[in-house]
């Protein structure tokens, strides 16, 4: 409570100060963004400028002779971006995605999932943040899409896109946007359908051996086939009141269907039917002015309920499951940015945020029986100031005080960030970042319900007592002619939270769980470099290596603390025949891996896709692609530590494509904001 009244107190001061010297100024102040010097890096094709904090992508210009067709594929050819268990990364850690500066609220899966429907031509460009200050509403590193808006003018434009994949099974997607503007008003739609099956395969291997002595050595073959029927809605409006006046309201829904089979044999027998649902429905409406106050309140309401149905010989035993998950989640915020001149900048502002999380589950056994609701709540308050020293030196800081209040934890925490940009000279770029961060674990995961997989042999349990991380990142940004980038970082995230297999000593069982480290230490280094060469061959090599410490002093009597050199290498090539046919190549490797007492081999892929674009601007577009040619990108796991024995082996396959898109009345499409339910149920 005293950081609270510290807080407030500096607050106030800062405002009386401010008000005194600006009292009759209020109506010009504009965003501290906008009073910035914007830097732009020269150089050969410019890509990045430096504005404050952020390093803003020409992410247009890095996608134009590539072959991608949506925001996701979009955001992993920014240096240092790439995508590990189908998840973005910035320099081998966790990012958060925000559109126009609003912070996403959807989980990593339905936020990828709504990405990779919104077409490319709805970025105007990027910002890369690696210590996101408190104006962003957001902790860590944050990527901001940033959209093209088409107001001033009557217009009707629009895109549809078809897609077909046979990854061992045939998938299908359509989608259809629509923008609509004029003088005051723009209105976008997008309707995606996804549907088709998947099939892919694990092979496994277990050694068991008990405190008695008892010894079980077992493998099996586990073939798998998903059939999925995706909708995705969204309707956007935005009223223009005046100039950067605006009242925004968003709607935004996905409607899941999934029915899964999973067949094991080998040592034993076992049959596994899911069937899953998942429904979320999302209302945002955002209000800004002309003089930097900007507010919102959004609601979001998820439910998935699934059923599981398991039969295996290895127990002779049947499990019949039934779990539902209902979150009710409101958030509220209120931000001031100022212009107090002489280059000096103010934010402060306030979020709120509370979810009622309601879930159940019924087993047959009746080993997690239950219900629960659990209550949630919390508050932050921030304040942010920014100078540039010159046209060579800008400086961001901010504090932010969080109070977090569950029935298990009742906490405030104080989270500093700092951001310095220098310019030596002409082209080169030197950015210092720091920042302080807090990562909670999903609703699901610290329930006291299980699920089973391996024919009853594997138990996926929840961990009621699991803590939320708390995360320190620094790093060290060099930028040379607004191409080659060179980042230092280093990460220390204490109690943070992984799922690790665990064998038994006193029965036969593997549980799967959520558990906390001591810490994970990660010091690393990312390079990045486009090499062109003639007007036929356009290439970017990415390079990132990392030192890795991972210890947990309390892991059940597996104790760890373990060290690991690992790197990746990338490279992406494109070739230009003539003006309308690209050939586009990816191919990517990295060395051993380690997650806890978990090895990760080596793996590697190589992407190829040929792009046909016959009209002017790019209104039709055909492109064919085969990604994983060689079948060698899939991620193995191995846990031999200490007496454990797990080899799971995961084979997806290659995926063939084909998709074609069309564009009319001139589609220059908007890119939409995000819903946060990164802490929903997967």
């Amino acid at each position: 409570m005293k950081r609270l009244v510290i807080l407030s107190a500096c607050l106030a001061i800062s405002l009386a100060g401010w008000a005194q010297g600006n009292r009759n100024d209020s109506l010009k102040m504009d965003s501290i963004i906008h009073s910035l010097p914007d830097v732009m890096v020269k150089g050969n094709r410019p890509i990045v400028k430096v504005k404050g904090a952020a390093l803003t992508y020409d992410l247009p210009q890095l996608i134009k002779n590539h072959p991608v067709d949506n925001a996701y594929e979009a955001i992993k050819q920014l240096p240092g971006v790439s995508e590990q268990d189908e998840a973005l990364t910035l320099n081998a850690q966790s990012v958060t995605v925000m559109i126009d500066g609003k912070a996403t609220t959807m989980t990593s899966e339905q936020l990828y999932s709504l990405l990779k429907t919104i077409p490319t031509s709805r970025i105007a460009n990027a910002e890369v943040v690696y210590s996101a200050p408190a104006r962003y509403q957001v902790k860590g590193q944050v990527i901001n899409l940033l959209l093209k808006h088409n107001t001033g003018f009557h217009s009707l434009q629009g895109e549809f896109f078809g897609g077909y994949t046979h990854q061992n099974r045939n998938s299908y997607t359509e989608r259809a946007s629509l923008l609509f503007t004029n003088k005051k008003w723009e209105i976008d739609m997008l309707y995606s359908f996804g549907h088709g099956k998947r099939y892919y395969y694990y092979e496994n291997e277990f050694a068991h051996t008990l405190t008695d002595g008892t010894s079980y050595a077992f493998s099996t073959h586990s073939d798998n086939i998903k059939r999925h029927l995706n909708h995705n809605i969204r309707l956007g409006i935005n009223y223009h009141l005046a100039k950067n006046h605006q009242l925004s309201f968003a709607y935004t829904s996905q409607l899941n269907n999934t029915r899964g089979t999973s067949e094991d044999d080998g040592d034993f027998t076992s049959l596994l039917r899911i069937h899953a649902k998942s429904q979320f429905h999302n209302f945002r409406l955002d209000y800004s002015t002309p003089f930097g106050f900007s507010a919102g309140a959004e609601y979001t309401y998820y439910n998935s309920p699934d059923e599981q149905w398991l039969k295996s010989s290895l127990y002779d035993e049947i499990y019949d499951i039934t779990s539902q998950q209902r979150i009710d989640k409101w958030h509220a915020y209120l931000k001031q940015e100022h212009d107090l001149g002489k280059d000096w900048g103010l934010n402060y502002g306030i979020n709120y945020t509370t979810s009622r999380d309601k879930s159940s589950q019924e087993n047959n056994n009746k080993s997690s029986d239950g219900n629960t609701i659990q209550n949630e709540d919390q508050m932050s308050f921030y304040v942010g100031a920014s100078k540039s020293f010159g046209q060579k030196l800008t400086m961001e800081a901010s504090l932010m005080e969080e109070y977090y209040h569950t029935p298990i934890w009742n906490e405030w925490n104080l989270f500093p960030t700092l951001s310095i940009t220098y310019l030596p000279k002409a082209g080169h770029v030197i950015q210092f970042d720091l920042d302080c961060d807090r990562d909670y674990p999903t609703y699901w995961s610290v329930k006291n319900f299980t699920t089973y997989n391996v024919g009853g042999y594997g138990k996926i349990v929840g961990n009621p007592t699991l803590k939320p991380s708390r995360d320190l990142s620094l790093s060290l940004t060099y930028i040379l002619h607004s191409r080659y980038v060179a980042s230092l970082f280093f990460n220390n995230s204490k109690d943070e939270f992984r799922q690790l297999p665990y064998q038994s000593d006193e029965k036969k069982e593997m549980e799967y769980k959520h558990v906390n480290f001591d810490h994970v230490n990660q010091v690393g280094l990312m390079l990045t470099a486009p090499i062109n060469i003639g007007n036929w061959w356009q290439n970017r090599l990415t390079f990132t290596g990392v030192y890795q410490n991972d210890k947990n002093s309390h892991f059940y009597d597996l104790p760890f603390d373990r060290s690991k050199w690992f790197c990746q290498a990338q490279w992406n090539g494109t070739f230009l025949f003539g003006k309308h046919v690209l050939l586009n190549l990816d191919a990517s490797v990295h060395t051993d891996a380690i997650q806890g007492i978990i090895d990760i081999p080596a793996s590697g892929y190589l992407n190829a896709a040929l792009t046909w674009k016959p009209l002017k601007d790019d209104k039709f577009q055909l492109k064919a692609y085969c990604n994983d040619i060689f079948e060698t990108g899939d991620n193995h796991l191995h846990d031999t530590y200490r007496g454990q024995h797990v080899i799971n082996k995961m084979y997806f396959g290659r995926i063939i494509g084909l998709s074609l898109t069309y564009r009319f009345g001139g589609y220059k499409a908007k890119q939409h904001e995000e819903v946060d339910t990164s802490r929903f149920r997967k």
